[in-house]
């Protein structure tokens, strides 16, 4: 059988709830070619649908509980404090790893979760989460020098937050283009001068623009301006339109011997209120705080409504926005981390469960795995999640009497694998994702749930897209039912190459044409027991991790 070349293209967040109607209208018609010409269909994320656990199931074509990343952060052993995930983390080898061991030469650009980068045989240019291009981005260490010498600074990615503000929209768009724009001309150059076996690039624009301009396009956002909206209405269609034609471009000009793979790793929509779930464990009583003068004042006063969010939107309300990264996720910095509530003031002696992570992540205080548990595994453990299951399938909000807990799962029902017990051990998905449960890590608001007032409008969804075209793939055909774990393996076998057995995905058959499509010709391998090809990477410096966790504070993912 023919091995062929592939070419992956990212789009973070793309929804096919977008792209279909657009594309049918004939405003995104380089989709719609590429639709009618190949196969394509919904890409089911990871739960939750969050950067880090669904870039790593996507690289790996495995599911959380193997390859160790549930969210952006973790709690640390010995501790109740959080530090933020990176590529080092995770415990299974790449598809880029496998490939280089194979001797396929690979080039990686702007991928998320390729931070630190480690030595493939070829090119690897950092994605997110790197903090910056002060720091070793790219292998070889050169790389980025010599990128930089063609198409000067190297361009990280914009920052949503300029456009939480009116006066910073314009300021986002223009500094979104900027970044699109390098990246193109940055694959362009790269994909012309190596002689590669697999390429990858992700754009992060689709999931920015999303995030920040969802409530202009939306009349039912509760957000929305009219006035506002006649100008930026367009605007996540306008960067759509331009991401199409820069796909003009690079699919007319791949050899009959390359398959280009289109996907996300997640999906968008709406985003409409937050769902607080330590203050909700907090009210039911799992969550108990200090006796202390301290604790008791901290408690009243955020009671009385002084809280990162409610400072946050006092300082975006008389422009001084620029200080959010002081205030926005749980703890603040400086003298205000000592002024909010925060886990520091949380009787660990009599807590029962906390909330860690980004969208319903609930973890039981477990005694021999968290150092102050005291919940017995076994009997007591069981009893507790299945009251806490019930007790969030009738969570309602208050406002409108909603339920808005749409499904709640055991870890179990989710993940497998031998770093299962690092997951959560309750996970649950909002109703219609259109509430969130907040990412702060402690106590970011006084409320359970409550209006979002400014900040993100958009938000992420289970389903993201995948499109499949060239030689190999069926023409005109709608897949159902992939997932990011399917995506590693079928690259694999468009590569023509054996499958190692522990992946979690499957080899997505029906969306291919001759010989591929046949099953029985799919070859796996054993899996190598000392997982050789997985990622090297050293542990950061002090430095390193500084400036890591401020990148990802700005961009409001971790306290």
């Amino acid at each position: 059988m023919t091995a062929f070349r592939v070419l992956v293209i990212g789009l973070d967040g793309a929804t096919l709830d977008l792209i279909r109607p657009w594309a049918r209208s004939g405003q995104l018609p380089v989709f719609q070619k590429l639709m009618e010409e190949g196969s394509y269909g919904e890409l089911r994320s990871t739960i939750p649908p969050m950067t880090a656990p669904a870039w790593t199931s996507f690289m790996t074509g495995k599911n959380p509980g193997q390859h160790g990343l549930y969210d952006w952060i973790y709690r640390r052993d010995g501790s109740y404090g959080v530090s933020s995930v990176t590529a080092g983390h995770c415990t299974e080898p790449t598809l880029w790893s496998l490939l280089s061991a194979a001797d396929r030469r690979v080039c990686v650009f702007n991928v998320p979760m390729t931070y630190p980068p480690h030595p493939v045989n070829g090119l690897m240019v950092s994605g997110l989460p790197a903090p910056s291009a002060d720091v070793r981005i790219s292998y070889p260490s050169e790389l980025l020098s010599e990128i930089e010498e063609v198409f000067g600074d190297y361009l990280l990615y914009p920052d949503p937050g300029e456009a939480y503000s009116d006066a910073g929209i314009d300021a986002f768009l223009r500094h979104l283009y900027q970044t699109t724009e390098m990246r193109l001309s940055v694959l362009e150059y790269l994909r012309h001068r190596e002689d590669w076996d697999f390429f990858m690039v992700v754009f992060n624009g689709t999931d920015t623009v999303q995030h920040a301009m969802w409530k202009f396009m939306s009349p039912e956002h509760p957000l929305h301006e009219p006035r506002r909206a006649e100008k930026y209405g367009s605007a996540i269609l306008e960067y759509y339109q331009y991401i199409d034609q820069a796909l003009a471009e690079i699919a007319t000009d791949l050899t009959q011997d390359t398959v280009l793979i289109m996907m996300s790793d997640h999906g968008f929509g709406p985003f409409h209120k937050f769902i607080h779930v330590n203050n909700w464990l907090r009210r039911e009583g799992w969550l108990r705080l200090k006796a202390g003068f301290k604790p008791r004042l901290k408690s009243s006063v955020f009671d009385a409504g002084f809280t990162p969010m409610g400072v946050y939107n006092l300082m975006m309300s008389i422009g001084l926005g620029y200080l959010k990264r002081e205030v926005v996720r749980g703890r603040g910095q400086g003298l205000l981390k000592t002024l909010f509530l925060s886990f520091d003031d949380v009787d660990w002696s009599r807590t029962t469960a906390y909330s860690l992570g980004n969208v319903g992540q609930i973890n039981l205080n477990v005694r021999g795995r968290e150092p102050q548990g005291i919940v017995d595994p076994g009997a007591e453990y069981e009893k507790l999640r299945e009251e806490m299951i019930d007790s969030l399938q009738q969570l309602q909000d208050p406002q409108t009497g909603e339920h808005v807990v749409e499904a709640v799962y055991r870890r179990e029902d989710v993940y497998w694998g031998d770093r299962l017990r690092q997951a959560p051990d309750i996970l649950f998905v909002p109703t219609r994702m259109e509430y969130f449960g907040f990412g702060e890590y402690e106590f970011g608001s006084n409320r359970v749930i409550e209006q979002m007032k400014r900040g993100i409008s958009g938000t992420h969804r289970m389903n993201g897209i995948l499109l499949l075209h060239g030689a190999p793939i069926q023409q005109g055909m709608e897949l159902q039912g992939a997932c990011l774990y399917d995506l590693a393996p079928t690259i694999l076998h468009l590569m023509g190459e054996p499958i190692p057995s522990d992946m979690d995905g499957r080899v997505l058959v029906e969306g291919l044409a001759g010989p591929r499509a046949d099953p029985k010709r799919v070859q796996y391998r054993d899996a190598d027991v000392d997982h050789a090809g997985r990622p090297t990477t050293p542990e950061l410096s002090a430095d390193e991790e500084s400036i890591l966790a401020e990148r990802l504070r700005n961009l409001g993912y971790v306290g």
